[in-house]
């Protein structure tokens, strides 16, 4: 059975996508809702606490709680709870997300990026040929390249979405790694990601961003796949 927290956010988010609660109205005090749903206020603050990670709610410093406008920025903050606070990061559930997403992303980005997205994404391929041999640094820099390609695109719901997910795109790119010597090969994918950018070509820009992703796709495949036994001849 679910927790009373749980019950109660469920019941306030019922309330708060009907209208009932509307957006920018101030939340009901602990108080109160202790006494509607009869229950402690630690209670009270659990389920609050669920809503605002849903980007239902906004504390506001010295004013309390409120029913959270509709807004990119409140859906993106959403997401990334729920990408943070998962219980496992299910890291091909992600890659798979991201080939669809990021694709449409290259392709929009062929027609539309203007000089400064360019020069970010020309400035993470230099921080990624810097950081060789720094993993972490290294991933930092990658994502950094994936986020200016998004907001490239001009379309503003890819952009939230993958800003949301940086920082668990920045754990799989470092679960994503061997020992072996994959800088160079990562590299030369996102530079030719880049060229079919700068060049205005929106297909070959999707390809390129689409074969990146399915390498990277097969490599965490191969990372995780424990090897079968060998069958007794």
């Amino acid at each position: 059975m679910p927790r009373l927290s749980a019950q109660i956010a469920s019941t306030l988010e019922v309330e708060i996508l009907s209208g009932s609660l509307p957006s920018g109205s101030r939340l009901p005090s602990e108080e109160k809702l202790s006494e509607r749903f009869a229950a402690s206020r630690t209670v009270i603050r659990e389920a609050i606490q669920q809503l605002r990670g849903r980007g239902l709610l906004i504390s506001r410093k010295g004013s309390g709680t409120f029913i959270a406008d509709p807004s990119l920025e409140n859906l993106g903050t959403a997401f990334e709870a729920y990408s943070v606070l998962a219980d496992t990061p299910d890291f091909l559930e992600l890659i798979d997300f991201r080939i669809l997403i990021e694709s449409e992303c290259a392709r929009l980005a062929a027609p539309h990026a203007g000089e400064r997205h360019l020069q970010r994404m020309r400035q993470a391929i230099d921080r990624m040929e810097q950081a060789r041999g720094n993993q972490a640094l290294f991933s930092r820099a990658d994502i950094a390249f994936h986020v200016a390609i998004a907001d490239a695109s001009r379309n503003k719901l890819y952009a939230a979405m993958l800003g949301a997910l940086e920082k668990t795109c920045i754990d799989f790119a470092q679960t994503n790694r061997a020992e072996s010597d994959w800088y160079g090969e990562v590299i030369e994918q996102h530079r030719g990601i880049l060229a079919a950018i700068e060049t205005g070509r929106p297909d070959q820009a999707a390809d390129a961003m689409r074969r990146h992703l399915l390498s990277s796709r097969r490599h965490f495949v191969d990372l995780t796949t424990e090897p079968k036994a060998s069958t007794p001849g």
